[in-house]
């Protein structure tokens, strides 16, 4: 896949630091020139998370392809920070659906994420869920030193206080052989056994990429940091928190010249609950006049999608997902139209919404798609909670932004 303009500004943004912390030997050094020769030495203030570990950040809106960013960064970073042994990834994500839609983008030959890694690594990649690495599948001192190793991992699985990270840090036999091939164990987690995972992982001293770090930002992250002795760490997100070291920073106009995303925003603030509910249906009815006529004219498929945002159990006198559910039905839309999507609940499972037999058109949901879900059918967002976190509002918002194909549409309404 050929990166856009702005991607590629990215990627050479990265390059010119990494040039600057081959010359200067210092990670803030590298920053502060970086910034000095962009004009803006006020954002040239580093944050030394971890000692003697550069950590960047690329600040990128939501539908930019931070994903596709990050896999064509892994060559330029290993080549930048100089030869070792063994070339890691670790790829920490904060969800297990965020986790399963990056194994399967990274493991599917056909998909460009791959095909990236793939051109750039000669195709010798191995891609590791946690289990397979627990299990020790594939996973060798003779094969990670053949191949690109991808370690995709939630943070959870990595901090050591939670209950499903423990077995990161355990006693594992089928990684034994590896004790032997350890070079350097000054660096190894203290008071763990040398046989578990999260050593195996510390003594490949691998690149991190934090994909959503502005959830990874407690003292909790960075010790799972410092557990992993990363050579460099690599931040995706949005919305970078105050102590991020941004290294480059996409405007959401750039998106919108190369039609990634709907731009503009419109929003309207409704009086009441029911006012919201019945707009957002009138809207969806006015969008998909509009989707059938574009068909028509270009043979392109969209059927427009809405996102309602409801309060989560418990809240009083609150909309839950359930009684949202029962208002859309009770008002004529069709059950099969409808699909709750939360933590508890997923009626999105195997279900291909880009598909034209998806009969699909308003999704429930609370907090789960907040991050890391794209669907470029989703057009409208209707919020019947109450978010005061400007983060969480930026998040969700960014559920409706990419753009279907890619491709400007000939009926406005459809890239708005």
């Amino acid at each position: 896949m050929e990166l856009k303009s702005y991607q590629k500004k990215v990627i050479a943004d990265l390059t010119r630091y990494l040039e600057l912390l081959n010359k200067t030997k210092n990670d803030a050094a590298a920053f502060r020139l970086f910034w000095q020769e962009k004009s803006a030495p006020a954002l040239g203030l580093y944050q030394n998370v971890i000692p003697g570990v550069p950590n960047l950040c690329f600040k990128v809106p939501t539908g930019g392809g931070k994903t596709l960013l990050a896999c064509a960064s892994i060559k330029h970073i290993f080549d930048g920070i100089g030869a070792l042994n063994t070339k890691a990834v670790v790829w920490l994500v904060p969800s297990t659906a965020i986790l399963e839609q990056t194994i399967a983008h990274l493991r599917d030959p056909q998909d460009p994420y791959r095909q990236q890694i793939n051109f750039d690594f000669g195709a010798r990649v191995e891609v590791y869920d946690g289990t397979q690495a627990l299990n020790g599948q594939a996973l060798s001192p003779s094969s990670v030193r053949e191949n690109l190793s991808i370690f995709v991992l939630t943070y959870d699985s990595l901090r050591i206080t939670r209950k499903e990270g423990r077995k990161i840090y355990q006693e594992n036999g089928n990684l034994a052989q590896f004790v032997s091939h350890y070079s350097d164990r000054d660096a190894l987690v203290p008071s763990v056994d040398e046989t578990a995972l999260i050593q195996v992982i510390n003594q490949l001293s691998p690149v991190v990429i934090v994909d959503e770090s502005h959830n990874a930002q407690s003292d909790l992250s960075v010790e799972m940091l410092h557990n992993l002795n990363p050579s460099f760490v690599l931040d995706l997100t949005a919305t970078p928190k105050s102590n991020s070291n941004i290294i480059s920073i996409v405007d959401a106009r750039e998106l919108k010249k190369e039609n990634m995303v709907k731009l503009p925003v419109i929003i309207y603030n409704r009086r009441t609950k029911s006012d919201v509910l019945l707009d957002a249906l009138q809207l969806q009815r006015s969008l998909e006049t509009q989707a059938k006529l574009e068909a028509e004219l270009t043979g392109s498929y969209v059927r427009p999608i809405v996102l309602f945002q409801a309060q989560p159990k418990g809240k009083d006198s609150a909309t839950t997902f359930e009684q949202l559910r029962n208002e859309l039905i009770k008002i004529g839309v069709p059950k099969e139209q409808i699909a709750i999507k939360t933590s508890e609940i997923n009626e999105l499972k195997n279900v291909k919404l880009l598909s034209p037999s998806c009969p699909i058109r308003y999704i429930i949901t609370v907090n789960a798609l907040k991050e890391g879900w794209d669907c470029s059918f989703a057009y409208i967002l209707a919020t019947l909670a109450n978010r005061t976190s400007k983060v969480d509002v930026e998040q969700i918002v960014g559920r409706v932004l990419r753009l279907p194909y890619a491709r400007k549409h000939t009926r406005p309404l459809l890239n708005m």
